[in-house]
């Protein structure tokens, strides 16, 4: 439409009528869409969001076992060698810096049995490695520290910390997923290979336990698959009976890889041979997060990105 001389909206033709009515179309099309995709394929609960100002890059999340609502979490590479205490909520309950560590490319979190039955610990995996530079990559290990939930954020330095040097078998790889298994303590590495043009394989490396610091293992190679997007993240439930991957697929509605072991004891890797359920999440703009609840009934994912939202989501 446009203007005639006394300022009112003259006819464009019945083209020009056409064409806006197609675009307004289109329009609506196109918000009912989002909506639907939105509320009906992504079912997830934001729980809130993450407050701190210095954690914009988090690559891995896990819950902790002994305080209820609390995630931990850590930056991708560039920060300092900490993870951050986070209520469900977002809000900064505690920064941990680990002492005589180094952060060169932190990508996953993982919670797990250790040298003491009676403490849950906390397993950092140093396995970024875009450049393919480095074949031997480090897994910090320290028991779970306490935090006060009642408090406002402060800083503390973990002690004790425990390196866990691994050697891939023949080549560097890129890997962005740690699990430990919560029944045996045994560390899987899930990476990233590209075997053609448009397409990525997971490959799965085991160090089995009992593991000590500062002894180095070389890993060995399990198993591979195709997933529908490159792994980013992942965790063990802790009766060892699920196991999710993150994805990094631009479809919502595959961007959560779960399998059922119905046999824990059985090897982790055999589970992989199974056709995973897909599982819808949140869009996110660089979702490389993902844990589950200590009692296993819910996962969270977190994106990288200033004040991301924290999302919670049902295990079916």
């Amino acid at each position: 439409m446009k203007l005639n001389r006394d300022g009112r909206f003259i006819r464009g033709g019945l083209r020009g009528d056409r064409s806006f009515r197609l675009i307004l179309v289109l329009l609506v099309l196109t918000i009912a869409w989002w909506v639907l995709d939105t509320a009906g394929k992504n079912p997830g609960t934001q729980t809130g969001h993450v407050h701190a100002k210095d954690l914009t890059e988090i690559s891995g999340i896990v819950l902790s076992r002994h305080h209820k609502d609390v995630i931990w979490a850590h930056n991708d590479s560039g920060d300092e060698a900490r993870i951050f205490a986070l209520g469900t909520d977002g809000k900064t309950l505690g920064v941990f810096r680990l002492e005589g560590t180094t952060a060169i490319d932190w990508e996953d979190i993982a919670i797990g049995p250790g040298p003491l039955a009676e403490k849950d610990y906390l397993y950092i995996a140093d396995t970024g490695n875009n450049a393919l530079s480095r074949r031997t990559v480090t897994i910090y290990r320290v028991p779970e520290p306490a935090v006060d939930t009642t408090t406002t954020s402060r800083t503390q330095t973990l002690t004790g910390v425990e390196v866990l040097p691994m050697r891939f078998p023949s080549e560097p790889r890129e890997c962005e997923t740690l699990l430990v298994d919560p029944l045996n303590g045994d560390i899987y590495l899930v990476t990233r290979d590209r075997s053609e043009r448009t397409k990525e394989v997971a490959s799965v490396f085991h160090a089995p336990g009992p593991h000590r610091g500062g002894s180095l293992q070389t890993l060995k190679a399990l198993t591979s698959f195709v997933p529908p997007a490159s792994i980013r993240g992942g965790d063990i439930s802790r009766d060892g009976r699920f196991i999710i991957l993150r994805s990094h697929s631009l479809r919502p509605e595959r961007g959560a890889l779960l399998w059922k072991r119905s046999d824990p004891s059985s090897p982790l890797h055999e589970i992989f041979s199974d056709e995973p359920i897909n599982l819808p999440v949140r869009s996110e703009p660089q979702g490389e997060s993902i844990a589950f609840s200590p009692d296993g009934d819910f996962f969270f994912t977190v994106s990288e990105g200033s004040q991301a939202p924290i999302y919670r989501f049902e295990v079916p």
